[in-house]
């Protein structure tokens, strides 16, 4: 295989990674590159980078070796630098234990449902698509990116559970919480948005009530119905889903799956998104 498809969640906390060899997942921290008197090793994603000049440490150790705090850039965009290198890891990886010799990738990535415009995809668009090499742990790669779709957050989710009539999703994540409203296959504008918190950002993140208090009273400014069918996904979904479905009565967690051999593989709900994402990149690109 010369080309190779992939869906990548390049969350704040977590990369998701899915394709056609099966998944991948890392910690998405990165921080600037210092000499080490001593090297230790945090993880089995700890990776020393050097990537369109700039040079650091990724994974595990930069949470651990980061003086500036966690290592994550939060917000309800992801649309800067950070999250291209996320991307190129994630991607750097996937090659390093599925498919070493592939050269040339289509991905589908995604954007919170509140910045999903078009100039913010053409700024995503146009850092990801091209001729790239990483050097990773001294080794260096090449490889070609040469189609890049932009999938809404949360929206992208609906793709691993595809269902008719009305949905909702709620997509959990590190700093955004991502609602989105599907009818009939289509995303509705005015039912979604993303609200500018998520789980590493709120006082208590082990307060799982009170976060889905903050959470369900925020989609009632969307309308929705205590009746509705609520799909919840993210890290976090099957620790929180009990207080969430104390209010959405219908609501159930997402636990996507994909082809694994000749069977199927179900996943945890954290892949929600990037299951969601390769499969539109499979309808895209294939």
């Amino acid at each position: 295989m010369n080309k190779l498809i992939l869906g990548i969640d390049a969350g704040n906390h977590m990369a998701k990674v899915v394709g056609p060899h099966g998944i991948d997942i890392f910690r998405t921290n990165i921080c600037d590159w210092f000499e080490r008197e001593v090297e230790e090793s945090f993880g089995e994603d700890d990776m020393e980078f050097e990537i369109s000049g700039r040079k650091g440490f990724a994974g595990t150790i930069a949470m651990f070796e980061d003086e500036f705090g966690n290592g994550s850039m939060y917000g309800d965009t992801k649309a800067h630098e950070d999250n291209k290198i996320r991307v190129l890891l994630a991607i750097n990886r996937y090659l390093d234990k599925y498919c070493p010799n592939v050269g040339t990738l289509s991905i589908v990535t995604g954007q919170p449902i509140k910045r999903h415009k078009e100039e913010e995809k053409k700024i995503i668009q146009q850092m990801l698509i091209g001729q790239h090499e990483v050097k990773v742990n001294g080794k260096i790669r090449s490889f070609y990116i040469d189609n890049v779709g932009v999938a809404p957050e949360g929206s992208a989710a609906y793709w691993a559970k595809p269902a008719t009539g009305l949905t909702r999703i709620l997509d959990i994540g590190s700093g955004t919480v991502n609602a989105a409203t599907i009818m009939d296959n289509r995303h509705i504008n005015n039912a979604s948005t993303t609200f500018n918190f998520g789980m590493e950002t709120v006082k208590d993140k082990n307060d799982m009530t009170t976060i889905a208090r903050g959470i369900i009273r925020n989609t009632t400014k969307l309308k929705w119905n205590k009746t509705d069918k609520v799909l919840i996904c993210g890290g976090i979904a099957e620790g929180i889903a009990p207080a969430i479905i104390e209010h959405y009565s219908n609501g159930e967690i997402i636990n996507p799956t994909i082809k694994s051999g000749n069977g199927v593989k179900v996943l945890v709900p954290v892949y929600a998104n990037a299951v969601g994402y390769y499969e539109i990149a499979k309808g895209a690109f294939a």
